[in-house]
């Protein structure tokens, strides 16, 4: 059965719509089991288990929180957006830093081998028929400077472009 995606009354409302979608069609299809499925972290499980939390630092990313510490004033409160998650609420900031400082290189090795199964999944570039056509990648290494009323944007130095230089 499809993915269907309907508007309903939610319990509490949400500021992030569209990452609650995204939530939910991740969550249902399975879609970051690969990327979880090989971490085994020797941590207790109280009230949400090691990889919710991992889960948490992920949508933490996509709500655009800057640190962990912000996971308790932006996705905490937001119960509407835990359930499409697939979750009752987000852990704790606490938490989620404990279990970020439990990883060891063996962890972190395991977190690596799955996003790598998951890139290899859903890869379009591994799938690239390279004797057929290039594959054209759209770089803009372009130093061009924000604009001043850019939310975050600071004053900051900007390389010029570099050209050859004369030999003397």
């Amino acid at each position: 059965m499809p993915t269907q995606i309907r508007l309903t009354a939610m319990p509490e409302d949400t500021q992030f719509a569209p990452l609650g979608v995204l939530g939910y069609c991740l969550t249902r299809t399975n879609f970051l089991a690969p990327a979880f499925a090989e971490v085994r972290l020797p941590l207790k499980t109280v009230d949400h288990a090691p990889t919710d939390k991992l889960l948490d630092v992920l949508v933490s990313i996509l709500a655009g929180c800057r640190a962990i510490r912000q996971i308790n004033t932006r996705l905490r409160p937001d119960l509407a957006l835990a359930h499409a998650w697939g979750r009752s609420c987000f852990a704790d900031q606490s938490t989620v830093a404990r279990t970020l400082d439990g990883f060891s290189p063996l962890q972190i090795a395991q977190l690596r081998q799955g996003t790598d199964q998951l890139f290899r999944r859903e890869s379009r570039t591994l799938r690239h028929a390279f004797e057929q056509d290039w594959l054209w990648v759209d770089l803009d290494l372009t130093p061009l400077p924000p604009s001043k009323h850019a939310q975050g944007s600071t004053k900051g130095h900007i390389g010029r472009k570099k050209t050859a230089m004369a030999a003397n």
